[in-house]
């Protein structure tokens, strides 16, 4: 495998981490390799090159925050200047609202299966893409929860945001994240009779890859427990 570059990123690089915060990094890879590992604290992103600059210019947000935030810890032959040049905002991100928006409205229906730290994962995601996706429409990305939380008006979305680090009731944080969807976008047609089936169905069609690994995990959690 090769390795061109080292990248911090995520609240280390932005120097606002907390006790119990990841370490992110991204390794640029010259093959067609891709991989992520988790190991206590540790978030370890192995990316293909010719993926991050295709990315780069569809303006994918994980690109955006590498381009805004990333901080080189070993990069002798300049690819995060690369990958700053090449980068260019979408026209809007709606496609990424949605997919966050899904996945949401799933984790309101059925997210009471989920163990109760992967749900809270989920939904500070769904929350946090949604803003995210709206700063980098108004071409002034934020990616850092507490700013976030200082830009927002809504005050679900400030509680989720602000006590991130601490364990919420399961029913509670449902009901957040449900208020903070239904004043941001438009909830789907009969939410409350939606299917599993009819949510799986609407995350391969719009290749929504967190929702998908969600229900992995899920079903492993599932399986664990009754096997």
């Amino acid at each position: 495998m090769g390795i061109a570059a080292t990248l911090l990123f995520g609240s280390l690089a932005r120097a606002d981490h907390a006790g119990g915060s990841d370490t992110d990094l991204l390794m640029i890879n010259l093959e067609d390799e891709t991989r992520h590992v988790s190991v206590g604290h540790l978030s370890l992103f192995i990316y293909p090159w010719r993926q991050l600059v295709n990315d780069a210019r569809m303006g994918d947000l994980f690109v955006c925050h590498l381009v805004h935030e990333a901080k080189a810890l070993v990069d002798p032959d300049g690819y995060l200047l690369q990958l700053q040049k090449a980068f260019s905002f979408r026209a809007n991100y709606h496609d990424d609202i949605q997919r966050a928006s899904d996945l949401g409205w799933y984790l309101v229906r059925f997210g009471e299966d989920l163990n109760s730290r992967l749900l809270a994962k989920r939904v500070l995601w769904c929350v946090r893409t949604v803003l995210i996706a709206r700063s980098a429409e108004r071409r002034l990305p934020v990616f850092a929860p507490h700013r976030l939380a200082e830009e927002t008006r809504s005050e679900a979305a400030l509680e989720i945001l602000r006590d991130r680090h601490y364990q919420r009731d399961d029913t509670r944080a449902r009901q957040l994240l449900r208020a903070f969807l239904e004043a941001e976008v438009e909830p789907p047609r009969d939410l409350d009779s939606l299917s599993r089936q009819r949510f799986l169905e609407q995350f391969v069609a719009t290749s929504n890859k967190v929702a998908l690994q969600t229900l992995r995990q899920e079903e492993d959690s599932r399986n664990d427990y009754t096997g």
